[in-house]
């Protein structure tokens, strides 16, 4: 009974552990700033992601559909996200984020300036990390 019960812990551990991705396709090394306006707010694990369309003149629309990542809800919320009021559907916002290194419409939350001034944290092991690089460069500078 023990080994069966092992069997079955072990399995849906490793699940668990294969479910989660890598942040390697992040580029942790540069910062960028867009401005969008918000079409969804996936309130989902392991990541909440926030789509916006981005003003693009080489799209027949005239507007690119963007992807942005956060931190896991439980995590979002502890940074005072919530489902409803953190952004809203067709909110304008400009966005600072890390890019993904391929070049492709997206990256990581550091923070979103929304129109009336206010900023909102994106995820915090990210924003850290942007620290830990500004403060890096003005050693260096130094």
């Amino acid at each position: 009974m023990k080994n069966i019960a092992f069997l079955i812990i072990s399995l849906l551990s490793g699940s668990i552990s294969i479910a989660h991705h890598s942040y390697a396709p992040i580029d942790k090394t540069t910062v960028n700033s867009i401005k969008v306006t918000i079409a969804l707010l996936q309130w989902t694990n392991p990541h909440i992601y926030l789509w916006g369309y981005v003003e693009d003149d080489s799209e027949e629309s005239g507007y690119k559909l963007w992807g942005f990542q956060a931190g896991s809800i439980t995590m979002m919320s502890r940074a005072g996200w919530t489902k409803e009021g953190t952004v809203e559907v067709g909110e304008e916002l400009t966005i600072e984020y890390f890019p993904i290194k391929d070049g492709s419409a997206g990256g990581e939350i550091l923070s979103m300036m929304h129109a009336d001034g206010t900023v909102t944290d994106g995820d915090q092991p990210p924003k850290g990390w942007f620290r830990l690089m500004q403060e890096a460069q003005n050693d260096e500078e130094l």
